[in-house]
């Protein structure tokens, strides 16, 4: 196994917890720097163990865990964290409309499906008439999730509203299907309540799934795509930080070789690399 170079802070929910002080990161000792990026869960620590071994020991990476993004964001424009490594594009942009940070991406990462799971059945030809299905409550993977249900034949949106779509945006649903939105940590738990639920890939592989063998429906990801773009994931810092020279470092050393393949392998096709590696 990959020797372990950072060391993880879990935070719990601020619903469920107080709010935890962090101290500021990217603060330079006598030889090194340390920063602070904020993750969701834990399935991703294995790839920041690689891009830290192609960093050396100069830059030390810290990961912070947050369950919701939003937290992550929050402590990023606090302060509290140097950059957050979870999102993709269009979660990003939503949380700039909605709360006004001044963030930018400073590095593409990879994609990764949003699939339909269920414990009840094992092919979406068997939902019934009136069936409850689970999607994500925040607006960017609820507009995602829609868009997978109406690919997958079980129900038809909007077109005209892109790639963020609504539930009152459904223009038909032959079975009637409940569509419930919810918190996406807590969707797979709820999976033997419900006929099936839509939730990210990050939340499946740490409750134990294959994102694409153990799902009912998949769609298969191209990541040339111009459909995929809003769900490239992203390493993001504060606007006025987006240029920082050890910040930069950190890009170049996960825009590697080693990291692409590590990924591939490791999460058996599951996410694809995006980005271009560099020399």
């Amino acid at each position: 196994m990959l020797k372990k170079w950072f060391k993880k802070v879990i935070l719990a929910s601020l619903s469920l917890s107080a709010v935890i002080s962090i101290g500021v990161g990217a603060t330079s000792a006598a030889a090194q720097t340390l920063v602070k990026i904020g993750v969701v869960g834990d399935s991703e620590n294995v790839i920041w163990d690689v891009v830290q071994e192609n960093l050396g020991e100069e830059i030390e990476i810290e990961l912070v865990s947050f369950s919701d993004g939003i937290f992550a964001n929050s402590a990023l424009a606090d302060g509290d964290l140097d950059l957050t490594a979870f999102q993709h594009n269009a979660f990003l942009q939503q949380e700039i409309s909605d709360k006004g940070y001044a963030f930018e991406a400073i590095a593409d990462t990879y994609v990764s499906p949003l699939n339909i799971y269920s414990e009840n059945i094992t092919d979406i030809s068997e939902l019934k008439a009136g069936d409850t299905i689970l999607i994500p409550d925040n607006a960017t993977n609820r507009g995602r999730a829609l868009i997978v249900l109406d690919r997958a034949g079980l129900l038809t949106v909007d077109p005209e509203k892109g790639n963020s779509p609504d539930v009152t945006d459904i223009i038909d649903n032959p079975l009637g299907l409940e569509i419930v939105e919810s918190d996406p940590a807590i969707i797979l738990q709820a999976l033997p309540d419900v006929a099936a639920g839509i939730t990210n890939s990050n939340l499946a592989l740490d409750f134990g799934l294959n994102p694409v063998e153990d799902a009912i429906f998949s769609l298969e990801l191209d990541s040339q795509s111009e459909d995929i773009l809003p769900y490239v994931n992203i390493i993001v810092a504060r606007t006025e930080d987006q240029d920082n020279a050890v910040y930069q470092e950190i890009v170049a050393a996960y825009h590697q070789q080693n990291v692409a393949d590590f990924i591939l392998e490791h999460y058996e096709q599951v996410n694809i690399p995006v980005f271009e590696v560099k020399e």
